[in-house]
């Protein structure tokens, strides 16, 4: 109980305990109320609501509803972290925070075992684990196994978009099948609403050095990388397969190329090629109508390579010891960043105002012959969520 003496002159506070009639009367009318006790849920820190999960079955309930994973989701695009593993080198997933300031950890999922993972997506990863392919929820811990995708799989991609559906989709590369000097493959797609394989659409040439393991879920399609001659893409919602039209003149050959980074970023589709010995590159962005690349940033690694003189080892007399883990697109521009692997450390470079700073060390043993321990492709971009797997 709180009065205020009304001259001003003194101010009484009263912190006697409420009566317990009234304290038990308030809490039932706050647990009576879905849309009150919502609003307090929706206030709590993301990691918590698995734990507050467990208070009731009516908790349980409300916290697992479709709405309310919508409302309480953070922004889609706000990357919290990045999932690394190195099947070269190590068996377990490390994490690493990207403001938080904190260090690297290990990462251990209960029923799971030397997983591997192939993509994310918004939340969600879709990994291996031996002979089985698994969508996980790194926040609930929850994990679902697909049925086995066709015997003759060269590619599984997840397709994840919440502000469009709770639910997901798997698509399955198949093949190749050969005829007339032309290599076709065939696509299935796994749903989770039915939680089956269907086959999809005609079957498509492509060229033996497409990726299709792990492709990029972007503007509403799988996008597959080829490092000679085109690549491709397959629009989810048509269910059809396009060209994704690269960029010319790269390289010895303007057909074959190395790719250091595909990412996706807060609905941006980004490409970084470099080539032997280079520290000035360019970040390049894919037009949504598919009608070309432009160059978004220009990097200059030199100061960089002055600050950590390490990252100017070479490898294999071919690179310098760095690689480009991410490329994090943020809210606004300038808060841009690209997320650099140099010997024993993963450093922050702002694409803006070419700004950089240590994120944490990364632990060097077990790394052969001083090479780097993660590449490009072992680098998965996370985004807290909810979503039911």
């Amino acid at each position: 109980m709180l009065s205020i003496e009304t001259n001003n002159t003194a101010k009484l506070f009263d912190y006697s305990p409420m009566p317990e009639e009234y304290t038990s009367s308030s809490a039932e009318q706050v647990a009576a109320n879905d849309d009150l006790l919502t609003e307090i849920l929706i206030r709590l820190p993301l990691k918590s609501l698995p734990r507050f999960k467990s208070v009731s079955k009516h908790w349980f309930s409300l916290i697992s509803s479709p709405h309310f994973t919508r409302t309480r989701n953070v922004d889609p695009s706000t990357v919290s972290g990045l999932f690394l593993h190195s099947s070269s080198y190590i068996a377990d997933l490390g994490f690493i925070p990207l403001d938080t300031g904190e260090n690297a950890t290990s990462i251990s999922f209960p029923g799971l075992s030397d997983i591997c993972i192939i993509n994310s997506c918004y939340g969600l990863i879709l990994c291996k684990t031996t002979n089985k392919y698994h969508i996980l929820n790194p926040l609930t811990k929850q994990f679902t196994t697909l049925p086995d995708p066709h015997p003759k799989h060269v590619g599984l991609s997840l397709a994840f978009d919440p502000s469009r559906s709770p639910h997901y989709k798997v698509v399955c590369v198949w093949g190749p099948m050969h005829y007339n000097s032309y290599y076709y493959f065939y696509l299935e797609i796994y749903a989770s609403e039915t939680g089956s394989w269907r086959a999809s659409g005609e079957p498509f040439g492509a060229d033996m050095f497409m990726h299709f393991d792990g492709g990029v879920y972007w503007n509403g399609a799988i996008n597959w990388f080829c490092t000679w001659g085109n690549s491709k893409y397959f629009n989810i919602d048509e269910e059809r397969v396009g060209i994704l039209p690269m960029i010319p003149g790269l390289g010895n050959d303007e057909y074959e190329r190395e790719y250091k980074c595909y990412v996706e970023s807060r609905g941006h589709l980004h490409l970084v090629q470099v080539y032997g010995l280079m520290t000035r590159f360019n970040v390049y962005e894919m037009e949504r109508d598919y009608s070309g690349w432009s160059v978004k940033y220009h990097v200059d690694l030199d100061p960089v390579g002055i600050a950590f003189p390490e990252m100017m080892q070479l490898i294999d007399l071919d690179d310098y010891s760095y690689v480009v883990l991410t490329i994090v697109r943020g809210e606004k521009d300038e808060d841009s960043f690209m997320v650099l692997h140099v010997p024993g450390k993963v450093i922050r470079y702002n694409l803006i105002d070419r700004t950089f700073r240590k994120i944490c060390d990364v632990d060097y043993e077990g790394v052969i012959d001083g090479s780097l321990r993660y590449s490009w492709y072992d680098a998965f971009q996370y985004i807290e969520s909810l979503s039911s797997v």
